[in-house]
């Protein structure tokens, strides 16, 4: 895989967590969206701030 695809943000994964969210307030199911948003990396978006610590 090429370095700027592992840089690059979870799109697809974003996109599931947001469904996942609006499902989850609108009452709908929402559990298929998250597990998809888990599988293709959505969750990842939270710690894209980390510089990942000293490795000294």
């Amino acid at each position: 895989m090429t370095r700027a695809a592992k840089a690059g943000a979870p799109v697809i994964g974003i996109i599931f967590l947001a469904l996942a969210i609006l499902k989850f307030l609108n009452g709908d199911g929402w559990v298929v969206w998250a597990l998809l948003a888990f599988l293709f990396g959505g969750f990842g978006v939270f710690g894209l701030g980390r510089s990942g610590g000293d490795k000294s």
